[in-house]
């Protein structure tokens, strides 16, 4: 079992293009099915529950793929372009 302090100090990244998004921010539920919906992601480190400001990006508990000790794997979006860097 895992309390919602325990996954707001993880680290989101996501496998399709290997970035960091950040920190949970805000926790969505569905009160009547008693299940997590999404989580709301914010890039600037902010790691508070109530935090304002910046609506930050949606991610759907389907998207996750592994919940580790230090990180959360999602697999989110289109896959990583080498046109992205500059070589």
């Amino acid at each position: 079992m895992l309390r919602v302090s325990d996954i707001m100090e993880k680290e989101i990244i996501n496998i399709k293009n290997g970035k960091r998004m950040g920190f949970i921010t805000d926790i969505n539920l569905d009160i009547n099915e008693g299940k997590i919906m999404s989580f709301t992601v914010s890039g600037d480190g902010g790691r508070s529950l109530f935090s304002r400001g910046d609506e930050g990006q949606v991610i759907f508990f389907n998207d996750i793929l592994k919940i580790g000790c230090d990180t959360i794997i999602v697999n989110i979006g289109s896959e990583l372009n080498i046109d992205d860097f500059n070589i």
